[in-house]
């Protein structure tokens, strides 16, 4: 039953893409907190089988949600909207005030960000000696970690000045920025592995990557500290098993991720660059 709940919420999202971030709190539900890299369809074709998966290994309710910006879901977990959070190292690293704490990370590739340019485009490589000028750049979010700030501290690094020396432009999201690029109305774009691997194969082709950054943990799942310690337990022990069925292959693949999840400590993320 609670499947069927979890796919009407699916068709739902696609007919109505407003209705999963506003969605009304269920009573007695575990909310699940996605920080907004996507659309709130594509998010929910991602996540809901997870959040099903727990309702399973739980065997208690749990809610995928959502919310409209970075901003806004940050505002839903400083007043501790939600139970259970997925969101970036460097956000985390402010949600640990309104008491979450890691339990588990996404098992996978280094969390890097990285810079892409049109496959058919002039652009090889950046740096401040031979940086074209009046050059368009693209982000999802200012809060975006991997895609934004991570990109912008790389390119400090060699010594770029990202607001002096080029045209920035916030498209919302991930796929906006890739699109953006893909559609010619920036040159190069930040953002990070997996959304690239998201895109449809016709888009991915046209692009291809010219620079990464350094890397920082990866992604987190945090829970809220008055969780009953049991709950806590069998949430950790459902995610870091997730890849060990068919079923949760099918689940990490929907999601985009190579392997899962693993065992997270709050002390990977204490020095998080900011």
């Amino acid at each position: 039953m609670r499947e069927k709940y979890g796919w009407l919420a699916l068709l739902l999202s696609l007919l109505l893409p407003g209705a999963l971030p506003a969605a009304t709190p269920e009573p007695g539900h575990l909310r699940f907190g996605v920080l907004p890299l996507q659309s709130p369809t594509k998010l929910a074709g991602m996540f809901l089988p997870l959040t099903g998966y727990l309702e399973q290994q739980l065997d208690h309710p749990v809610q995928f949600v959502t919310s409209g910006s970075f901003n806004t879901f940050m505002e839903k977990v400083s007043r501790r909207e939600y139970d259970i959070i997925y969101l970036n190292p460097m956000l985390y690293s402010r949600a640990r005030q309104y008491g979450y704490r890691v339990i588990a990370k996404v098992a996978s590739e280094p969390f890097t960000g990285i810079l892409v340019v049109r496959r058919d485009g002039p652009i090889q490589s950046l740096s401040a000696e031979s940086l074209p000028a009046g050059l368009r750049i693209g982000f999802p979010d200012p809060g975006a970690y991997a895609a934004t700030v991570m990109v912008r501290e790389y390119l400090r690094s060699i010594g770029i000045d990202v607001d002096r020396q080029l045209q920035v432009q916030y498209f919302g999201s991930q796929d906006s920025a890739i699109l953006a690029l893909h559609n010619g109305l920036v040159d190069v774009t930040g953002t990070w592995r997996p959304s690239l691997r998201s895109m449809p194969r016709a888009v991915r082709d046209d692009l291809r990557i010219i620079a990464e950054t350094p890397p920082q943990p990866q992604m987190p799942i945090a829970v809220r500290d008055d969780l009953p310690a049991d709950q806590i337990e069998r949430l950790s022990r459902a995610l870091t098993g997730l890849a060990g069925s068919e079923q949760g292959q099918a689940i990490v693949r929907r999601l985009g991720f190579k392997r899962g999840f693993e065992a997270a400590r709050d002390e990977e993320y204490r020095e998080v660059s900011r």
